[in-house]
């Protein structure tokens, strides 16, 4: 006698059916939209659904990406700035040394007092009025800012008078000009002509043998020049190129002021 199968003697047989078994549903995640939010704690390495990234996302390909680093200047505006400092400087210092005879002589006038360096201005109307006409024809020839004429006598000495002549005006070639002064000074060109230390005020004194254009007797011709004053002296009575020399020094800083 068959055993009888458990199921058949309950009378339950089972059945296998032919139809699909229907798919599972995707999953979902249990925290999503509590509290307003969705967490994804634990999930941060699964990768995303195709279907919920955009297609140019999934297509597009990686782009480089270029990265500028910005290398630190270096500052030269302060060495420029430093560099035209000192050669500014330099130019100034060279030009106030090249400029300081012609600031220190020029401009100037001349004033002569009653007395000059120890010698007596003659006033007499004569030769005040043969000064005057001196003084217009210097002004009518020359390009001058001033000019003055003067007899000087020697207190003690009248045989040895002096003859000045003072004209101011800015000279840019006091070298150059000093010849030609000290040629139209006499009937000839003087001779002998020496060169002496023109003393504190600078510029150059020279001195020669000259004579006198009106009555031919001799005379010491003494001039200085500078950047702006030429004075001219005619020394009679005998007097030596030397003391000539030192007693035009004395005048002309007695006669000369700063302007």
């Amino acid at each position: 006698m068959l055993r009888v199968r458990r199921w058949e003697r309950l009378g339950t047989v089972p059945r296998v059916s032919d139809a699909p078994t229907p798919p599972l549903p995707p999953p979902v995640d249990p925290w999503a939209g509590r509290d307003g939010h969705t967490h994804t704690l634990g999930m941060a390495s699964i990768p995303q659904r195709l279907a919920s990234v955009p297609a140019e996302q999934r297509l597009a390909p990686a782009q480089p990406q270029v990265v500028y680093v910005e290398r630190p200047r270096r500052r030269r505006w302060p060495w420029v700035l430093g560099t035209l400092t000192v050669l500014s400087l330099g130019c100034c210092g060279v030009l106030a040394v090249v400029t300081a005879p012609i600031r220190a002589q020029y401009p100037v006038r001349a004033e002569l007092g009653t007395t000059i360096a120890g010698l007596r201005r003659d006033d007499s109307p004569q030769v005040r009025a043969a000064a005057n006409e001196l003084i217009a024809q210097i002004h009518r020839e020359q390009d001058v800012t001033g000019a003055e004429v003067a007899k000087l006598d020697e207190p003690k000495h009248k045989d040895t008078p002096v003859v000045l002549v003072v004209a101011t005006r800015f000279i840019l070639d006091p070298a150059g000009e000093l010849d030609g002064a000290l040629a139209g000074a006499g009937r000839d060109r003087p001779t002998g002509v020496r060169s002496y230390a023109a003393g504190a005020r600078g510029g150059e004194l020279r001195c020669g043998n000259g004579r006198d254009k009106q009555s031919d007797a001799p005379v010491v011709v003494c001039a200085w020049i500078d950047h702006g004053s030429l004075g001219l002296g005619l020394f009679y009575g005998g007097r030596s190129m030397d003391d000539s020399a030192r007693l035009l020094r004395e005048i002309r800083d007695d006669v000369l002021v700063k302007a």
